[in-house]
């Protein structure tokens, strides 16, 4: 009986304690009044988003760069942003890529780059029929402007030239330099744009208070148990490297077919790397994702998160089980390409898949590599590395500091009731590019997305709402006067 006693106290104990640490977080939101002060001509800035979008920069795997479409797009921003041609600094940096330089009246001061870029993937042609409107007509209708481009990326490099193009209407002139940087080739890794602005400027001994680029967005009903939208900046992103499985088998013909032939070998090793997928990490950026909404979820979820030492286990697994989630907690492996034999009745002797890996920061590359072949563990497939692109996940960004705040008062002035947070990107960006150019390296692009948004990323409809492009304006215009203006938030 006193066993029972004692083991019931100290899950009593236990439950206060878990409880006590679940009522006492506190917000840790800035509190900032909003800002409605914003002149944004949202009917000329659409059309003009909506023009960019009909220059058909699109990149494609082991496919020169339609370089024509990329000058005629040069030459269509510099007709559009008269402002900004006439006071800024316009360099051509590898033929296709532009670089600004808004110079500041103080020198000493260290200073900002916003980038975005030119480029779009391409646009499947059996997708076209599903296309509402076509996706390099630059339509606007229904409350939308349609396209490719409009959410990735020409919405950042419009929005960016929008924001300056206003500040210098309103007379405004930056204490620090501001750089605008638009990389050509940001879809296919952004080596010949980014790379080179970056390699430019460290030439020229720049060093950055503050790099914004895209990423992360303004989540509308993306975060279970919150019905205010989350900004989410990325403080880093993922690391990216392609592997190639082999499966080599004994040919012959199709009509005697042997017990394993090298296509089933090479899907066994398939399914087993998607039964046993990487495990789930809770730290870094995905830790501060969860310390900063805690305070803001109902009691049973910040119970969870509050005590992540305890519930650490569960969380893990109910994190695991959400594709979406699970994205930004562990690595993970995506078949993308297939290829197997050349004649329907011969049977292959060699069977081949690629596997996009995109690394989260707790893993490295070796680590997915070997990971990859401890989990098929059959001696009749090959793993190697696919292709020469091949990159570690990017250092991790303090969530605290001027920088940070400053991108976090801008989305609160901008976006009132907005929650903020520091996040990890799944995908890759071109500002894995400039990290070795400053210490505060962050991806936020100022759109509002729901669920079904997130499919049009790449996808058929790609859009953008007119209403939140005006505020895609706004928050470029605002952030630029809070990290760059006399007395102003800085970096």
């Amino acid at each position: 009986m006193k066993r029972l006693a004692t083991i019931f106290g100290l899950l009593v104990l236990l439950a206060a304690v878990l409880f006590t640490r679940a009522v006492t977080v506190r917000s840790s939101q800035l509190e900032v009044t909003p800002v409605t002060g914003v002149r944004v001509d949202a009917v000329s800035a659409v059309q003009r988003l909506a023009l960019a979008v009909t220059f058909e920069t699109v990149s494609r795997d082991g496919g020169e760069p339609a370089a024509a479409a990329f000058r005629d797009l040069h030459a269509f921003l510099e007709g559009a942003f008269p402002r900004v041609h006439q006071s800024l600094e316009r360099e051509v940096v590898n033929e296709l890529s532009l670089l600004y330089a808004w110079r500041g009246k103080d020198p000493s001061l260290e200073p900002v780059l916003l980038a975005s870029h030119l480029d779009v993937v391409p646009v499947a042609p059996e997708s076209l029929a599903s296309w509402t409107h076509p996706p390099f007509a630059g339509v606007v209708a229904g409350g939308y402007v349609w396209g490719r481009g409009t959410m990735d990326d020409k919405v950042g490099v419009l929005g960016l030239l929008e924001g300056v193009e206003s500040l210098l209407r309103d007379g405004f002139w930056p204490e620090r330099t501001i750089y605008l940087a638009f990389g050509h080739d940001e879809e296919l890794g952004g080596r010949q744009g980014a790379a080179r602005i970056a390699a430019l400027l460290a030439s020229r001994g720049v060093r950055l208070s503050l790099v914004l680029d895209e990423g992360m967005v303004v989540a509308d009903g993306l975060v279970p148990g919150l019905e205010r939208r989350v900004a989410m900046i990325g403080v880093a992103e993922k690391g990216y490297v392609n592997l190639e499985l082999e499966a080599r088998a004994a040919g012959g013909h199709s009509s005697v077919p042997p017990r394993e032939t090298a296509v089933d070998v090479l899907a066994a090793a398939l399914l087993r790397l998607r039964a046993h997928p990487m495990p789930v990490h809770i730290d870094g950026a995905t830790a501060q994702f969860f310390d900063r909404l805690a305070p803001e979820l109902p009691l049973s979820q910040r119970l969870l998160l509050a005590n992540r030492w305890f519930f650490g286990p569960l969380l893990r697994y109910a994190l695991g089980r959400d594709p979406s989630i699970a994205a930004t907690c562990r690595s993970t492996m995506a078949p993308t390409l297939l290829a197997a034999g050349v004649k329907p009745n011969v049977l292959p002797v060699a069977a081949r898949a690629v596997i996009n890996v995109r690394v989260h920061p707790s893993d490295t590359l070796a680590d997915v590599e070997a990971h990859a072949v401890r989990v098929i563990d059959d001696g009749r497939v090959t793993v190697r590395r696919y292709g020469d692109e091949a990159v570690e996940a990017s250092p991790i960004s303090p969530s605290t500091g001027d920088a940070f705040r400053a991108l976090e008062r801008t989305v609160r002035q901008i976006f009132p009731g907005a929650l903020v947070a520091p996040a990890l990107v799944p995908g890759g960006t071109d500002a894995k590019h400039y990290v070795r150019l400053s210490p505060h390296v962050y991806r936020f692009a100022p759109m509002v997305l729901s669920r079904d948004d997130l499919a049009r990323f790449h996808g058929t409809d790609e859009r953008l709402a007119v209403e939140n492009y005006a505020q895609v304006v706004a928050f470029y215009y605002q952030l630029m006067k809070n990290v760059a203006g006399a007395g102003e938030e800085s970096g």
